[in-house]
Parts: structure tokens; sequence; C-alpha cells
């Protein structure tokens, strides 16, 4: 078998942005953890679980990868890899005990895990429409670990922008376990969700998490700027709410180096990557650590479920890029509808864009009528970027 012309084949039939590496990510992650459920692929390869499954039906056709679920190789895909046969263990580095996210919640912790289980059941429902998706009990509480560890609860004043997560609530009952040491001098949640706010308000035992109703497309109040230590956001993952998330987290934080930005951001592809890294950067923040798949979450498939976490400082030159009203695309539904997506027929191997302004509007009305070259109703959506995908039309 060879593998470089497979490898190569497959990210030319998927249209992969990440190219013939994508590929071999994919069939790493497969060699060390088969059998594996595509959406764990998904995680470790830091890829759409749609284009993991996508990859997997290519790899398949070529005899790579098995028709059995959970993915796993063919012999001769093993031969072709040389990797260890079915069963036999990979050695790895990894630890065992935190699977390399270097953080691990505590026995002692056990009963504030119950009291947080008890307290995520009974918040308000996601709104797909602000991005919203629940992180994990674990994720909350290892955030506050991780912000713990960095010396950024103890006596700090905390900002945390957008909180469908229940940090603020985390941080709070963390500080109040005897022995940890962590109390804030200051927390404050900003959001746009009443129903959200009213809830953390009702949790907040005597005020002890001030919240305040605040549409992040609008300007920090003056109160809130120049007022904090430390800022905490799980943004939409789009570039432009990177942007202004971020943004709204040097306006809110004090002046002069050193403030910290505990920010969670799920994988993109690589433009969008780079951009987002280009823009912490030109923001004036510096990477103290990123910790891929430190975040977990319920309900969020297309992901895999996870988001990264990086530790971010601020520096002297640090600067918000918004500081007035931002009127643009802020989430994933603002960007999708700005955007014609070309989908590939699986059958003849066509793209035919869809979305505003395309001969279809949807992949649904797309499907229903068959591909025009051959009939086919398997579509595979591809990157934005490829294939001649545009902006929508204008209205």
């Amino acid at each position: 078998m060879d593998v470089d012309a497979v490898v190569a084949e497959v990210a030319s039939a998927v249209g992969l942005a990440e190219g013939p590496a994508g590929v071999r990510d994919v069939l790493r992650v497969i060699a060390h953890h088969e059998p594996v459920a595509a959406r764990e692929v998904g995680r470790l390869a830091e890829l759409p679980v749609p284009i993991v499954a996508a990859v997997c039906n290519e790899l398949r056709k070529r005899g790579v990868v098995d028709r059995a679920r959970p993915v796993r190789l063919t012999p001769a895909g093993r031969a072709g890899l040389a990797v260890p046969a079915a069963g036999q263990p990979w050695i790895s580095g990894q630890c065992p005990g935190c699977g390399g996210t270097g953080m691990a919640v505590p026995a002692e912790l056990a009963p504030l895990a119950a009291e947080l289980e008890l307290v995520a059941a009974g918040m308000p429902a996601a709104k797909l429409e602000l991005d919203q998706t629940h992180c994990t009990v674990d994720t909350k509480l290892l955030r506050v670990l991780r912000m713990h560890e960095a010396g950024a609860l103890a006596g700090q004043r905390v900002i945390v922008l957008g909180d469908d997560d229940l940090i603020s609530l985390a941080i709070a009952a963390f500080a109040a376990v005897p022995g940890a040491a962590a109390r804030p001098r200051r927390l404050t949640v900003v959001d746009c969700d009443r129903d959200l706010l009213g809830y953390l308000g009702e949790r907040a035992t005597g005020g002890a998490v001030p919240v305040e109703l605040i549409d992040l497309r609008q300007p920090l109040p003056g109160g809130l700027l120049s007022a904090f230590d430390v800022a905490c956001t799980d943004p939409p993952y789009t570039v432009a709410g990177a942007g202004l998330f971020l943004s709204r987290a040097v306006s809110a934080l004090a002046g002069g180096t050193g403030g910290h930005v505990f920010f969670s951001f799920g994988a993109r592809r690589p433009e969008e990557t780079l951009q987002t890294q280009r823009l912490i950067a030109d923001l004036g923040l510096t990477v103290r650590s990123l910790v891929p798949g430190f975040n977990s979450y319920t309900g969020a498939g297309i992901l895999a479920g996870t988001s990264h976490l990086y530790h971010l400082r601020t520096t002297a030159q640090a600067r918000p890029a918004i500081t007035g009203q931002h009127a643009g695309p802020l989430y994933t539904a603002d960007t999708r509808a700005a955007v014609t997506r070309p989908y590939r027929c699986a059958g003849c191997g066509a793209v035919h864009q869809v979305g505003p302004g395309a001969r279809w509007a949807t992949v649904g009305q797309l499907k229903a009528a068959g591909c025009p070259d051959c009939g086919g109703t398997v579509l595979r959506p591809m990157p934005l970027g490829t294939a001649g995908a545009r902006p929508a039309a204008g209205p």
C-alpha cells in the first residue's frame, strides 16, 4: 500500500483544508486508539466530526479503515502504516491520570462537584443562537483549579465575560472550601442572557457574585474599564467572537503587564486558527500556555465536544482592537449566513454551492433535489475558502 498516495487522494476527495497532514492526523489517532468513536477521533485530531466521518469513509473505500464501527484499521491498513497489531499497546508518554490536560480534580473536591452537578442541572437551557454549550462539571472545576494554580483567584479582581458555563458560581463555591485560600477580592459576571443572569443572581449566595446585563456588542461601562486583574471568557467560536470578547477582556483589565486572560476557544481550520493567534498578538497579549482539548462540553457534537484553554498575559502594549459598538457578524449563525459553502457530491465528486445567493439556500434543499449531475443525495461539506467558496450575494 502506498500510504503517501492514499493520504493525498483522501485529502483531495474530502477537500480537506489541512491537506494530507490532516489525513495523517486521523490515521495516527485511529492507530493509537482503535477501536475508537469518530467523535473521539475528532477531539484528538482537532477536526470537526463530519470531516472525520468523510475522511474515514474515503479510507474505507481504499481498504485502510475497516467497515465495522467503532473506527479501526484493516490488517492492510496496519501493515501499510507499520503500526502494532490490533490489541497491542502503544508506548506513550501521556499522563494517564490527567489525559494530557495537566490537571485533575482532587478527591477532596467530590462534595463540591456534587453541588455543582445540582446547580448545572437547574440552569436554563443552552441558547444555540448565542452559541451556548454548557461545559461539564469536571471542566468547571478544572478551569477554576487552573486559575487557582496561576495565582489568579486569591485577592484578585475577576471578571467573567459570558458565563453559560457557570464559572462564577464554581469560583465562589471553590473559594468557600476550607483551606482553598482562593477568595477573589471582586467577582463580576457580564452577559446578555437575561435568563442566565437571573439564574446566576438566584444562586449567588448573599450577592457574592454581582451580575450585570450587558451585550458585549456594546462597550463596557466606565465602572468596568481598567478595573480587573483577571478575565475569563469562552466566546462564540468565530474569529469575530474571539476578537470582540478578547477586546472587552483587555478593556476590563487594569493597565500594565501581567494581567490574566483565560480564553477558551474551539479548534478551527488552519486559516481561522492563524487569524485568531495573530489577533492575540495584535492585542498585546502573550500565550503563557495552551492546553488542547482542556474543556469538555455536553451535547456539542460537531466539534467533538471540546475546546482549548489559552492562558494569556497582558503586556505594556495591550490595547483593545474594538472599543466602540460592534455591529458585524459575531455568532456562528451570523458567519454561516454571510457566506456560501461548497458541498461535494459523494457519488460523482461534483461541487455545489449552498447558502444565500446560491441555487440552494440550505443543504437540505440540495439533498431533496439531488445532485444535478448524478442525482446523488450524499453531500459532504467542504471548508470555506475551497472550491469556489465565496461571500454570499448582497440583498
